[in-house]
This record gives structure tokens, sequence and C-alpha cells, in this order.
């Protein structure tokens, strides 16, 4: 059975759209296909500027990118900390044969606690690596790209020194 496009859903489309709100995510918030949002959105006369989408993808990119950091510099100051507590001196405390209270300071943690430290260290410093490498993701490409560039005219250079052309090379 097929849904009808009802005055509730143009109102609906009417208010999500007023909000400036995307059009993909009135189509997803209002269980309805891109396409049908945007023919509904056409015959009430409804444009979609993507200039201002345009804008507020980039100033969430900017919020995400700025929280990312955040979440960078936090999981360094845990991965720092377990690192440390996992390097230095602990307190044992137990019970001697009676029921008293005995503590003891020793060098490192127990196998145990240290294990323990080392994992939290560990998960915190590739938290760090993947959050940073999703920002380095256009750098990257363009370091890549560039590199590759300098590498290919490097050994087109070294090519021609050595007098091989494209043509001796690869029989074009």
């Amino acid at each position: 059975m097929s849904r009808t496009f009802s005055a509730a859903d143009e109102e609906q489309l009417r208010q999500l759209h007023a909000d400036g709100v995307s059009r993909n995510e009135i189509a997803r918030q209002m269980g309805w296909s891109v396409g049908t949002i945007t023919n509904h959105s056409q015959r009430l006369g409804l444009s979609f500027d993507r200039e201002a989408v345009r804008a507020a993808t980039d100033a969430r990119q900017v919020d995400l990118k700025d929280r990312r950091q955040r979440e960078i510099e936090g999981a360094l100051e845990l991965a720092q900390e377990a690192r440390e507590r996992a390097l230095s001196r602990y307190q044992l405390v137990g019970f001697d044969h009676v029921g008293n209270p005995v503590a003891q300071i020793v060098r490192r943690p127990p196998a145990r606690e240290f294990k323990d430290f080392t994992t939290a260290h560990s998960s915190a410093m590739s938290t760090v690596l993947k959050l940073a490498q999703v920002d380095a993701g256009d750098e990257g490409r363009e370091n890549a790209r560039g590199l590759l560039k300098t590498l290919g005219e490097a050994m087109t250079a070294a090519a021609q020194d050595l007098g091989v052309s494209d043509a001796d090379e690869y029989g074009s």
C-alpha cells in the first residue's frame, strides 16, 4: 500500500525547510525519499540554497574538528597518566595472618595492574592516531600526490640523463 503526501507532510516539510534543514535530512526525518522531498519542495516553491547548506556543512566540519582535537588532547592525557601509573611505585595493601592490614610499596604495579595500565595507554594512543588520521585525510592525500609528482619528475630526469626516452622504455 503506497503512502500519499498529506497536508500534514506539506506543513512539516515547510517547517523543516524554514528551520534550514537540508533536503537529505528532511527526507530522513520524514521517512520519504530525497526525490519525493525534491518534487514536493519544487511544487511548494521551496528551494534549497546549496551555498547555505555548504556553509553550514563547512561550519559543522570545523566544529567536529575542534571536538576531535579536544578528544585527542583528553586521550593523550589519559595515555600519559596510564603510562606514568604503569611505571611508578605502587602500594600493595593486604592483610597479615591475623587479619591486620599491611601495606608495602613496590617498584612497579603487580602484573595484572601493569597490564591494565599498559592496555589503557595503548587504547588511548590508538584513539589519538585514529582521530588524527581523520583530519590528516585531505592533507595526507595532497602530500602523497606531491611526493609522487616529485618522484615522477625525478625519474623522468634520470631517464633523460641516461638517454632513455618513453618510446624506448615503453615501446610506444
